[in-house]
């Protein structure tokens, strides 16, 4: 254990019913990690093409994440994630590592005052499969799926990575089913930070991604269509 180094954590969620953000205050929690603070943004409306495939695991949140915090004595905040207030709130919580369990792109001005960094788990390889759909980039670009855990920089979906791993694939598979697979797997990877890493208060081990140049933009209606239709045949490739 570093005596000099004691995480405590802020959380960049929703103010509203979000699995997510659900699931990783509980693990945070499981392993006593110390929340300064959970701040949730309220839903905004973006303009973003629309996805043709919208099938999903059904799975709803129990509780609204204000009430969830007060179950667990967490200092709650709605807050816009990119403003003068959260870092108000980050400076006055003694906040220094971010995770984010559901935000927008978030600044630079925000990632500087924490002194450890912001972490984020995204549904794709990065560089290859960053930006938002990273399974449908993943399916349109012929790789394999992936989940990567990662300190986010002021480029979308780049950083340092600190954990990757590859989604198995099993031929009766749908979308859902590996988008459901990602998720699972993103809550692993949150339980393997805790126990080596936020748990002891040790130094976070990371390394540059290779070759990064910019993210993925969010997938246009056609190349949705062409991942609908060669899903089946890079399936059965990476099975």
């Amino acid at each position: 254990m570093n005596m000099n180094m004691k995480f405590k954590v802020i959380v960049f969620g929703y103010n509203f019913p979000h699995l997510k953000s659900e699931f990783f205050i509980h693990i945070l929690k499981k392993y006593n990690i110390k929340i300064s603070a959970y701040i949730g943004a309220n839903r905004v409306k973006i303009n973003l093409p629309k996805k043709i495939y919208n099938k999903n695991i059904s799975q709803k949140p129990i509780h609204n994440p204000k009430n969830l915090c007060k179950l667990y004595d967490i200092p709650f905040f709605n807050s816009v994630h990119n403003s003068d207030k959260t870092i108000r709130i980050i400076k006055e919580t003694k906040a220094n590592l971010g995770i984010v369990s559901g935000a927008r792109i978030l600044k630079s001005n925000i990632m500087n005052n924490l002194k450890y960094g912001i972490i984020n788990f995204h549904p794709g390889k990065i560089p290859e499969a960053s930006g938002l759909d990273g399974l449908m980039w993943s399916i349109y670009k012929d790789i394999k799926p992936y989940v990567t855990t990662h300190f986010i920089n002021s480029k979308i979906d780049s950083g340092k990575k600190i954990f990757q791993r590859e989604v198995k694939i099993d031929i009766n598979d749908r979308i859902e089913d590996l988008n459901y697979k990602m998720t699972l797997i993103e809550y692993e990877q949150l339980e393997k930070l805790c126990k080596n890493y936020l748990s002891k208060n040790v130094k976070i081990s990371s390394k540059n991604f290779l070759n990064y140049k910019s993210a993925n933009k969010p997938m246009a209606t056609e190349q949705q269509i062409e991942v609908l239709n060669k899903f089946e045949l890079w399936k059965k490739k990476f099975v």
